[in-house]
């Protein structure tokens, strides 16, 4: 006969932390349905806290999100009524696989990069109605994210007071023995949790995996499934009843949640004699039995109706007859035999979204260096003159033709038309989001400090440059003028020669640490100035540069064909580029006498026109690839632009436009990156032949040295 009553709940600490969470905690796993409502979550909720449930689990893809906004619903419910206070309850959520499906999440919108866990996990406390959870997770583990990213980015989410601790979900050992040696080496907060499948079925990782990480780490574990996906209820010995988790697509026959399933369904068969001889359900044996594994700090179950969870509570009183005995009973029927683990199914989940089919194109995407931000090969800059034909509206239209064309980076800088880029840019930006074409964590958007907001030369001395200064108080004025709270990405527009590496650095990680950016990166640095931020970074524990972003194209490659070539090897230094049509001349329009609205034709903001002889000579050697881009049934500029994309040291290729239409016959540059094969670079190599120089560092260098 089953217990009458459950017994009183006790306690556990949550790995090497103070927090004591219940031995029985609530899960929320629910697929999306219009029938859950907040009133109903609270019945069930309630029922759990006053049994002595103190812990309460979600995920942002529980439900598409609907199981947050829920279980928030169902916590503000319970403070209303005094039912219980915030301070009673311990939250955890999960960030990795987004809200839109595993496989329909943009490129960003999933994984465990650091644009990802800060927008996941402040959209999930949005929906949670929450200033913070207790606990955050990694959902899942990504083999292309860095863990240092991770781990510093589950950090910066500790230090906002968004959580107070962060763990892990199906990581194998190795990653969270190698996110602790992180943590420990540059002073941070290691993983306390682990949150496991863990059921009489499934050991391996809980009983074999993990076993040094309990006594090195004191690696606490909230395990989920103890009843196998239900096959351990035994209400499966008779087919499978209309209505259960085994009749929907999700646990279909090709599923991998399915895999074992008449195995499992023959063996817990021959385990009801022993929860009846223990007087129990065989779930309530099921659950004790992966209670009394002192390693499990508590154990979360599921529940469609209050009643089943009642009956699943009452597993307590069944806890102490779960002897050693006992446990070789049930062992001579499920028989544990350890075997190495494979990363789990979704750990390359980001390679799922890689592409977007457009009616003119592909997209797909890189990761931006050693980052786990994932940026469309083609891009979209902002450079502009201070001129009233540039207005919000038009870029609007352009951002919009870029983004339908699959493009997600788009790249401004401070002094771009003297500030009216970043105007337009946020403007657009802002007008998107209102209008339901993107949202903001669809966007990466980048922005440059370095040259000010007026000309390059007319600037008062701390309005320049990358001292701690100029860097701080610049990023702030770009996101006020593009009415952001972050970039994504920050650059430092030139290097600067007057001012120590080792403060750019710190200032960089501090507008980092503010949330004000992810990361930052250089453009038109020396090697020799990267690798030295990158020592100081390495020194000090500090975030290195991830990407650079030199001028290239078939006539200027010396950056990234020759001087850069160490560093992707050493940092793997992600690269945006700009010019790839050499300031048009790749396009072939000044075979003829130069066209009056032309760049070429326009003062530029700093320094002499470009030497007579020089752009004679860049016209004829376009002139001469012309007949190679009749050959693959291109355009010049999407020859171009293509041989471009096909260095796979570039993350993405900054355009340029001045009208929708000319963007849109540049995207389709992308059909012809196949055809550049060893055989077209040879021919385009006989015409524009490249041999490296000595780097020169930028003529911008010493901008700041007037004032001296």
């Amino acid at each position: 006969m089953a217990p009458s009553t459950p017994s009183k709940m006790t306690y556990r600490f949550l790995g090497n932390s103070g927090l004591l969470v219940s031995e029985l905690s609530l899960g929320t796993w629910m697929d999306y349905d219009e029938k859950h409502t907040v009133d109903g979550w609270y019945s069930i909720m309630e029922l759990a806290f006053k049994h002595g449930v103190n812990f309460f689990d979600t995920a942002e893809i529980y439900g598409w999100g609907q199981a947050e906004g829920l279980l928030g619903g169902a916590i503000k419910k319970g403070i209303a009524q005094k039912t219980w206070s915030r301070e009673d309850l311990v939250i955890s959520t999960k960030i990795f696989p987004g809200t839109k499906g595993f496989e329909e999440g943009g490129p960003n919108d999933q994984g465990n990069g650091r644009k990802h866990i800060v927008e996941g996990l402040k959209a999930s406390l949005r929906r949670l109605d929450l200033e913070y959870v207790d606990v955050v997770f990694s959902h899942r583990p990504e083999v292309y994210t860095p863990i240092e990213e991770t781990v510093r980015a589950m950090n910066f989410v500790i230090n906002q007071g968004w959580a107070f601790y962060w763990g892990t979900s199906e990581w194998p050992p190795s990653q969270i023995r190698e996110a602790c040696e992180i943590a420990d080496r540059l002073g941070l907060i290691r993983p306390i949790v682990e949150q496991a499948q863990y059921n009489i079925f499934e050991r391996n990782k809980v009983e074999f995996d993990y076993v040094d990480l309990y006594k090195k780490y004191k690696l606490g574990l909230t395990t989920w499934s103890p009843l196998a996906y239900g096959t351990l209820t035994g209400k499966y010995s008779a087919g499978k009843p209309e209505g259960s988790r085994f009749t929907t697509s999700l646990f279909g026959d090709d599923s991998p949640f399915s895999e074992g399933f008449q195995e499992r369904v023959e063996a817990a068969d021959k385990l009801k004699p022993i929860a009846k001889e223990l007087g129990c359900s065989m779930a309530q044996m099921a659950i004790a039995w992966a209670v009394t594994n002192k390693n499990v700090s508590t154990v979360l179950l599921g529940a469609s109706r209050p009643s089943q969870l009642e009956e699943n509570l009452k597993s307590l009183e069944v806890v102490s007859k779960i002897t050693p005995e006992v446990k070789a009973k049930i062992n001579t029927i499920v028989n544990f035999v350890p075997k190495v683990s494979e990363m789990d199914q979704f750990a390359t989940l980001l390679m799922a979204p890689n592409s977007t089919d457009t009616t003119s194109t592909k997209m797909s995407y890189r990761f931006l260096g050693n980052s786990g931000l994932l940026v469309s090969k083609f891009s979209l800059g902002s450079w502009m003159w201070a001129s009233d034909e540039y207005t919000v509206d038009a870029w609007y239209k352009m951002m919009a033709t870029a983004f339908n064309g699959g493009v997600n980076l788009f790249d401004t800088a401070e002094n771009y038309g003297e500030t009216l880029a970043e105007r337009n840019m946020g403007g657009a930006i802002k007008r998107g989001i209102k209008e339901g074409i993107w949202t903001r964590e669809d966007l990466v958007v980048t922005a440059k400090l370095f040259a000010g907001t007026i000309a390059w030369d007319q600037s008062s001395p701390n309005a320049q440059g990358l001292c701690r200064k100029h860097i701080i108080e610049g990023l702030k004025a770009s996101l006020k003028r593009m009415q952001l709270d972050y970039v994504d990405v920050v650059f430092c527009h030139r290097p600067d020669a007057l001012t120590p590496i080792e403060e750019t650095v710190r200032a960089m990680n501090f507008v980092i640490e503010q949330g004000w950016a992810f990361y930052w990166g250089t453009s038109e640095w020396l090697a020799s100035d990267i690798t030295e931020a990158c020592e100081i970074a390495d020194r000090f524990g500090l975030i290195r540069p991830i990407v650079e972003q030199p001028q290239y194209n078939i006539l200027e490659r010396n950056k990234v064909e020759f001087e850069f070539l160490d560093l992707y090897k050493k940092y793997k230094l992600g690269l945006t580029v700009w010019s790839p049509l050499a300031s048009g001349y790749l396009t072939g329009k000044y075979s003829a006498p130069t066209p009056g609205a032309s760049r070429l034709t326009k003062k530029l903001e700093a320094g002499p026109p470009l030497p007579s002889e020089l752009c004679v000579e860049s016209v004829e050697k376009a002139d001469k690839l012309k007949p190679i881009a009749k050959e693959l049934g291109c355009t010049l500029a999407q020859l171009a632009l293509a041989w471009c994309v096909s260095n796979e040291n570039v993350s993405t290729v900054l355009l340029g436009a001045s009208r929708p239409s000319q963007l849109e016959e540049n995207l389709k540059a992308l059909e012809f990156v196949d055809k550049i094969t060893p055989v077209v670079k040879v021919k385009i190599d006989s015409i524009v032949n490249f041999v490296p120089h000595v780097p020169q560092m930028d003529r911008l260098a010493n901008l700041r040295g007037r004032h001296l």
